[in-house]
């Protein structure tokens, strides 16, 4: 690294909205104020953002116990992975990110399956 540039190992989200056209359970769980018209910034929709917060709903959101006692597991792997993908960029292991990265997509799918479909 030079002394003006830096160099960095990331993971982001390249397109937003096919992580809502792949999870759109778990996008409306996750974010249940998007496009409300609610005050406020709109939520910055991306995998790993994904995983916050769905940790955060399921913590101080309005789920019921079932459906927490239900996802809660996988969420904890997701969560599990996802800091261990923050630690793998930091270490500038990008292998180890990339496998990780398709275990936070694993355990997303899993609990995709496992969130209650959108009322009409």
């Amino acid at each position: 690294m030079g002394k003006i540039l830096q160099i960095r190992v990331s993971a982001y989200t390249y397109r937003p909205e096919d992580v809502e056209e792949r999870y759109p359970r778990l996008t409306a769980l996750a974010w249940p104020a998007r496009g409300s018209g609610a005050p406020g910034p709109e939520p910055t929709i991306g995998l790993l953002e994904m995983v916050d917060a769905l940790a955060d709903q399921a913590r101080f959101g309005d789920w019921s116990k079932e459906l927490v006692a239900d996802m809660e597991p996988v969420l904890a792997t997701a969560q599990d992975r996802k800091s261990k993908l923050e630690r793998a960029l930091s270490d500038w292991d990008p292998h180890t990110a990339d496998t990780l990265s398709y275990e936070i997509e694993d355990a997303l799918a899993k609990l995709e399956k496992m969130a209650p479909k959108a009322e009409d």
